[in-house]
């Protein structure tokens, strides 16, 4: 039905009231393949939608959302509505009209629009223009995920959405955009922007028990801990990670049967091989975190000797303390230009969790 024959807005109301109605029966008995069937149908309202928009009714609107979210297994097939994101994320007047084009911004096939660069510039400026929920943040983080990972748009995202990344919303547990993350080289982007909680950020959303990642990314991850995170003062970012793939593994160690819950198709070849991916970049991570303590603790030791050696031997009265992980007990000798003291002191290993 055309709804500009409809005589009067009233008619047009009632009308769209009836295809919501239908709309929202389908996605709530889940069937997908009759919504499939009939998406040019639905795609046909969707201009009426926004203008109910326009006037705060979003009942019709949100029905859409509703349809184009369960529908994603099946991919993008709201072609009709691409001209109109554009002028949603431009919408100056009306907020929300910007917040439906957010959340429909995952769903579309950033490789294929012509307009990308642009819209790219548009989804940013309206991310930050609306109010800010989990579902926009999830929304934004993982349409940013899409367009990082194929490289002819990777030079066109505005510098301030990587920031999204530090909200870490909750993704959607299959999801397509941290999958894409974990096949490409989102992650060396990253990098290059010197901020490391925006970068553990990227790693906390990615790794996930639902996700594999390539060798690629694996080598990515090796490079970052040997170079990025070995300092000492990088401990915190280190522990984060660590307890993040603790959590991973204990997922996977419950075996199939709670993961075919959200995922049918996923099989134990799948659960083996993300288990040995996490079990590697973990022992990568405790191999550098085991080195930064060797370091502090050759650090602490050469300090507290060089101490001794300039300490004159009448000034010399309480020993200092040395905090020594995993080690035997050290002895700390005085060198022979000064007189030894009354006796030898023996510090012994105090255990330490952080440095």
């Amino acid at each position: 039905m055309d709804l500009s024959n409809c005589e009067n807005s009233a008619q047009q109301e009632k009308v769209l009231s009836l295809i919501t109605e239908e709309l929202e029966t389908l996605v709530g008995a889940t069937k997908l393949r009759r919504i499939c069937s009939k998406y040019k149908a639905i795609t046909a309202f969707v201009p009426y939608a926004v203008w109910q928009g326009r006037d705060g009714q979003h009942k019709t609107l949100d029905a859409f959302l509703r349809a184009v979210r369960a529908s994603k297994g099946f991919g993008f097939m709201w072609h009709h509505i691409r001209l109109l994101i554009p002028a949603l994320l431009n919408e100056e007047s009306h907020v929300s009209l910007k917040q439906v084009a957010v959340l429909v911004s995952p769903h579309l096939p950033w490789r294929d629009l012509l307009t990308s660069e642009h819209l790219i510039q548009l989804l940013g400026a309206a991310a930050s223009a609306i109010p800010y929920t989990d579902e926009v943040g999830m929304s934004v983080v993982d349409t940013l995920l899409h367009i990082a990972a194929y490289h002819p748009l990777q030079s066109h995202i505005p510098v301030g959405m990587w920031s999204w990344l530090n909200k870490r919303p909750s993704l959607p547990l299959v999801c397509w955009g941290r999958h894409l993350a974990g096949l490409s080289d989102v992650l060396r982007i990253v990098r290059a922007l010197r901020d490391f909680e925006t970068l553990k950020s990227l790693l906390l959303l990615v790794w996930s028990e639902w996700n594999d990642l390539n060798l690629g990314h694996l080598v990515e991850v090796r490079i970052l801990i040997q170079e990025d995170l070995k300092e000492i003062e990088m401990w915190h970012h280190r522990e984060d990670l660590f307890q993040h793939l603790d959590h991973l593994l204990g997922q996977l160690n419950l075996g199939l049967e709670p993961l075919r819950q959200h995922d049918p198709d996923i099989n134990e070849n799948d659960i083996r091989r993300r288990w040995i991916q996490y079990t590697t970049i973990r022992a990568v991570l405790l191999e550098k975190d085991g080195r930064a303590t060797d370091m502090l603790i050759r650090e602490r030791l050469r300090l507290a000797i060089l101490c001794c050696l300039l300490i004159p031997i009448d000034r010399y009265k309480v020993p200092l303390d040395v905090y020594v992980c995993n080690a035997s007990p050290v002895s700390i000798a005085v060198y022979s230009g000064y007189p030894p003291p009354p006796s030898t002191h023996n510090y012994t290993c105090q255990s330490t969790s952080n440095p």
